[in-house]
């Protein structure tokens, strides 16, 4: 695997700010709260507004720099369906809270807060038994390698 230089860091660095500083405002241009919604209470609006919109946007820059970034260590042209598929998952995973939040910020009534949720909690659980699957077959391809240079350190060492 590449190894991430200085320069390399700053260019992730500077692509999930970049995208994290971006999707703050935008969350309130984009989704609007809906007339007579009830704000949260002045002293817990910091709260509400970290947990709702600014970690989100943070994740969602991380994953913005992941997606553009870390596609070149995967080569997803040549990758295998897997290795695309978790890596596609990974960067769901990362961005989906961003507009995930921000529905459930703007949601008005249940049924609303109910499809948000299906959608997103579902592709969540589908991407998250994806990175499972290649997480798996990695850890059990690294494995058979081992035991593979294993055996072959034993019958090289053994007498002749």
């Amino acid at each position: 695997m590449n190894e991430f230089t200085l320069p390399a860091w700053l260019r992730w660095l500077l692509v999930s700010g970049l995208a994290a500083i971006a999707a703050v405002p935008l969350s309130f241009v984009i989704w609007r709260a809906p007339s007579g919604a009830v704000a949260p209470p002045s002293s817990l609006l910091p709260y509400f507004v970290a947990i709702a919109v600014v970690i989100p946007a943070l994740a969602f820059g991380f994953g913005v720099a992941f997606l553009l970034l870390g596609r070149k260590l995967v080569h997803l042209e040549r990758a295998p369906r897997l290795s695309r598929a978790a890596f596609l998952g990974i960067g769901w995973l990362l961005v989906n809270w961003w507009p995930h939040s921000n529905f459930h910020r703007v949601a008005s009534g249940w049924t609303e807060i109910a499809l948000v949720d299906y959608f997103f909690h579902t592709t969540v659980i589908i991407a998250t038994c994806v990175v499972a699957a290649f997480y798996l077959k990695i850890v059990s391809e690294r494995q058979a390698t081992a035991r593979v240079e294993a055996e072959a350190r034993v019958r090289a060492s053994a007498p002749a």
